[in-house]
């Protein structure tokens, strides 16, 4: 299983979204994520998804791999379309006995299937173009000042460090195991669900018991180091906001407004 799909594969171009301070990367992420909200119009997706895939061509990661981020919503993506086209109500534009098909059920699966496909091409923008160690450090920088409040933010932010980097190791080992019981005789594409499902027993016991022994070396080996959450570090790079920073920050404002006035008049 190639690992260069899936969430936390780090991709290194040299590019300049790459040198982007990553705490303006995941605010920047954040941002549009949410500005996805505000598009109500088919336009307005269409011209959000060019300008993902300008970002992209700008990050010169591959655009296969990002296509290829959609794998882990796949299910999802396809359950909700099929929801939304025969359960939403309408005008009925198709008639299948008691299943049926109606405009607004159309409109609302595009726009839902739409914006999941942008949500998880931003999310692989983030993880691409950004270390997993840029990225807890970026999330440690910006959860500082919730200390105030006794927030565990260098807490969380070695939790998203340790989950990033153990999402594609988990795929990789679950792929490992499903071609053992294979070579076994496994069958994983025959009979009903509840065959299927037993079926998948075999992999997702040793899966968790590898997961819970990687667990335990990894906390053995932080301890070992001396790793202790919180205490006083040094970085080998300091983050400084500079020009580069302020001018993707003035892209990404200027794109999105740009976006909201073609929406509105095209």
């Amino acid at each position: 299983m190639k690992r260069g799909g899936f969430f936390g594969q780090y991709q290194y171009t040299g590019s300049i979204l790459h040198r982007i301070d990553p705490r303006i990367k995941i605010l920047s992420i954040f941002y549009l994520i949410i500005f996805l909200f505000f598009i109500k119009s088919i336009i307005g997706y269409l011209l959000v998804f060019a300008f993902a895939l300008s970002l992209i061509a700008v990050s010169k990661v591959r655009l296969l791999s990002a296509f290829r981020s959609l794998r882990p919503i796949l299910f999802l993506l396809l359950f909700t379309v099929f929801f939304q086209l025969l359960f939403t109500p309408g005008r009925i534009l198709f008639r299948f006995y008691f299943l049926k098909v109606t405009e607004e059920g159309v409109n609302l699966a595009i726009y839902i299937s739409l914006r999941l496909m942008l949500l998880s091409f931003f999310t692989f923008l983030l993880t691409a173009t950004t270390s997993n160690i840029e990225i807890a450090d970026g999330f440690q920088k910006l959860m500082a000042p919730l200390r105030v409040f006794r927030f565990p933010a260098d807490n969380v932010a070695l939790m998203i460090s340790i989950s990033i980097q153990f999402v594609p190791i988990l795929f990789d080992e679950a792929d490992r195991i499903m071609k053992a019981q294979i070579s076994r005789g496994a069958e994983f594409n025959r009979g009903g669900i509840i065959k299927r499902a037993r079926s998948f027993l075999p992999i997702v016991l040793p899966l968790l018991l590898n997961a819970f022994n990687r667990a335990d070396q990894l906390a053995i080996a932080m301890e070992s180091r001396g790793f202790v959450v919180g205490g006083k570090r040094t970085s080998y790079k300091l983050m400084r906001i500079g020009k580069r920073d302020v001018c993707f920050i003035i892209s990404i404002t200027i794109a999105s407004i740009l976006i909201l006035f073609g929406e509105r008049f095209l």
